[in-house]
């Protein structure tokens, strides 16, 4: 008889450590692969190096950056939603790469319903930089310069189909202008092409230009939103200066299709103490790319989905549409 309840006790404890839903799975039990498809010191890589270093206090392990960069952020959020839905692959991507993309490039899947979104952990508005020493100023002053210089407007952003590309061929249309886009794989490579001369004007993150404005190397033109940074008040945003399109980017964390439930949610409470942490608050803070409101799970999902019907009627009315 005692060997019998014995046997029946070991078939117990077996089966709730199987069982992802018991609350009891012993996860994480090795590192985490955390792909950002962006260039490293870009402001996706930034944040979530920050942000992996606070959850390791609550997951116990640690989490290991990939850099995977191309397409708009494409490539590395792919190759985690065909990934085992295990916990161990987590892709950190900007909004747009969901949102923007799938009506700008061939992307194999249906990037919104093959991943299982966590959070959303940061929030910004597109900003537009040029050179310290550039004779353009402000931002009517870029307009004018493609105005009267068509096609050598040239200006850079972290890729093909990501809301800064976007904001641009928006503005361009509406003033009958001719820019130029130059992609790169990331915010730091357009804040380099600035610098170097290579190229009039870079848009993207705030996270990307910040330390060049404040060292006096680049000058910020214009916040492509509806509202002014904080930390440049005196800076217009495009939606004052007569451009209706705030194209807010939210980065969000997110695993593949499937990855259970008592996983999700303890990678939800992992990442969202880690986004509280006094270091990353003011990472975030200083980049400017806070967020005060977390989006979670299912309604993250729902966000994802409106953003994308919203910007693909955008897409299909400028003729970006792919063909």
């Amino acid at each position: 008889m005692k060997i019998r309840l014995a046997t029946a006790t070991v078939l117990i404890i077996l089966a709730i450590m199987a069982d992802p839903s018991s609350g009891q799975t012993p996860y994480p039990t090795k590192p985490i692969q955390v792909f950002v498809g962006m260039a490293p010191g870009g402001s996706v890589d930034v944040l979530v190096r920050a942000l992996g270093y606070e959850a390791k206090k609550y997951l116990g392990q640690e989490l290991v950056i990939v850099n995977k960069p191309g397409s708009g952020g494409v490539v590395s959020a792919v190759q985690v939603a065909v990934a085992k839905p295990d916990g161990y692959t987590l892709g950190a991507t900007p909004s747009s790469t969901f949102t923007v993309t799938p009506f700008i490039q061939d992307v194999k899947i249906d990037l919104i319903k093959e991943s299982s979104p966590i959070l959303s952990f940061s929030r910004f508005d597109v900003v537009a930089f040029v050179k310290a020493d550039s004779p353009i100023n402000t931002f009517k002053d870029f307009i004018e310069f493609a105005r009267a210089n068509p096609g050598k407007a040239t200006y850079g952003t972290p890729g093909v189909g990501t809301k800064a590309h976007l904001a641009f061929t928006a503005i361009a249309a509406q003033e009958a202008v001719r820019m130029t886009h130059v992609p790169f794989a990331g915010d730091a490579p357009a804040v380099n092409a600035v610098l170097g001369g290579h190229i009039v004007l870079g848009a993207g993150s705030p996270a990307g230009p910040i330390s060049h404005v404040q060292a006096g190397t680049l000058k910020l033109i214009a916040v492509v939103g509806d509202e002014r940074m904080e930390l440049f008040p005196s800076v217009p945003s495009t939606v004052e200066l007569g451009y209706p399109y705030p194209l807010p980017v939210f980065h969000l964390l997110h695993g593949p299709k499937g990855v259970p439930d008592a996983i999700i949610k303890k990678l939800e409470d992992a990442f969202e103490k880690a986004s509280q942490s006094s270091v990353f608050k003011d990472l975030a803070t200083k980049n400017p790319l806070y967020s005060k409101k977390h989006l979670f799970g299912a309604e993250l999902s729902t966000f994802l989905l409106n953003e994308r019907t919203k910007t693909g009627e955008l897409i299909q009315k400028l003729g970006l549409m792919k063909k």
